[in-house]
C-alpha cells in the first residue's frame, strides 16, 4: 500500500504550481455559520453523503486524529492538449468536480463543531495512474472566511502533489492511499520547498536562475532544505538564493507561530555551503513578506 508523502520529487512538471494554485479554492462556498452543523464524528460521512446527493460525485473519506482524507476515483484528469499547449493542464469537467468537492469539504469544516488540523484531497486518474493531492491546513481555509487573511495569501498555503501512480489504476476505492497524520512540521517544510520553487520559477526569478532541485524535510526537529539553483545571469538586484530561502522559511515558520523546533539547516548542493541556525535565531528574524 503506497503512503502518498508530501513531497514534489515525483511532480509530473514542478512549473506546473503555480496554475494550479490559482485554479482551486473554496470561494464558491458562501457559507459562513453561525452555530455548528454537522458533529465531527460524523465528518467523513457528511463529506461523502453531500457529494453523492447535491454533485453525483462518489468518494471515499478517511479520518485520523489530525486529517481528514478524500479520494475521488475520475476517468480523465489531463486534458487533451496537456503537453501541447501550455495553458491546458486539467480536462474539462475535472475542474468543476475539483471544485464541487472543495466547496463540500470546506462547507462541512466551517460548520461543523470541531475539525481536524489538516484535510487532504486526493484526485486519482484510474486509467492512466495519476495521484493529484492538496493538502491544506484548516485555520488557514477558517482565516480566510473571517476575512483576516487575504485570499493570494491562502493560495500559497495549499501544498499540492502532482505524480505518476501506476498503483491508481482501476482503484475505486482509494485502497492505493494509506491515510495518516499529517504534522504541522512536515507541512511547513513542503510549503516552504513549493514556495521557493514557485519563486524562482516567476518571471522576477527566472531570468537569473535555473531552479534544477529544492527539497525540504522536517526530521527529529529540525528544518532541512537542500538545493541546487544555478545562475545564468547576474542578478541586477543582488538576489541570493540561500537568503531567499531562508526569508521563506522564516516567514512561514513565524506566521505559523510554530517554535516545536530545534534548527532550520539550508545547504547549497552546486557551492558546498552550509547554513544552520538555531530557533531563536529563526523567531526573532525580522519577517520579510512571501
Amino acid at each position: 500500500m503506497m503512503k502518498l508523502k508530501l513531497s514534489l520529487k515525483n511532480s509530473v512538471r514542478p512549473a506546473l504550481l503555480f496554475s494550479l494554485l490559482i485554479c482551486f479554492n473554496l470561494t464558491g462556498c458562501q457559507c459562513r455559520p453561525i452555530e455548528p452543523t454537522y458533529k465531527e464524528e460524523n465528518l467523513i460521512s457528511t463529506v461523502k453523503q453531500i457529494c453523492k446527493d447535491e454533485y453525483s460525485l462518489d468518494v471515499a473519506t478517511g479520518r485520523t486524529p489530525t486529517t481528514l482524507w478524500v479520494y475521488a476515483p475520475v476517468d480523465k484528469i489531463l486534458h487533451k492538449d496537456y503537453g501541447k499547449q501550455e495553458d491546458k493542464i486539467f480536462d474539462d469537467e475535472i475542474t468543476e468536480k475539483l471544485r464541487n468537492i472543495l466547496i463540500t469539504i470546506g462547507r462541512v469544516l466551517l460548520s461543523s463543531d470541531h475539525t481536524p488540523e489538516f484535510f487532504v484531497l486526493v484526485i486519482s486518474d484510474i486509467k492512466i495512474g495519476i495521484d493529484y493531492a492538496i493538502f491544506a491546513n484548516v485555520l488557514d481555509i477558517k482565516k480566510t472566511y473571517a476575512d483576516s487573511m487575504p485570499f493570494t495569501e491562502t493560495q500559497k498555503r495549499y501544498v499540492f502533489r502532482f505524480a505518476l501512480a501506476p498503483q491508481a489504476i482501476g482503484d475505486k476505492t482509494g485502497k492505493h492511499i494509506q491515510i495518516y497524520d499529517i504534522k504541522l512540521g512536515d507541512f511547513l517544510a513542503q510549503q516552504i520547498t513549493q514556495r521557493v520553487s514557485i519563486i524562482f520559477q516567476g518571471e522576477d526569478f527566472k531570468k537569473y536562475f535555473k531552479l534544477e532541485k529544492i527539497d525540504g524535510l522536517f526530521n527529529n526537529g529540525n528544518f532541512i532544505f537542500a538545493y541546487s539553483i544555478r545562475e545564468t545571469t547576474r542578478p541586477d538586484k543582488g538576489i541570493n538564493a540561500m537568503k531567499e530561502i531562508l526569508d521563506t522559511a522564516a516567514y512561514c515558520i513565524r506566521t505559523y507561530e510554530f517554535g516545536d523546533f530545534n534548527t532550520l539547516e539550508i545547504n547549497d548542493l552546486l557551492r558546498q555551503d552550509k547554513l544552520i541556525l538555531n530557533r531563536q535565531e529563526i523567531l526573532t528574524r525580522p519577517l520579510s513578506p512571501k
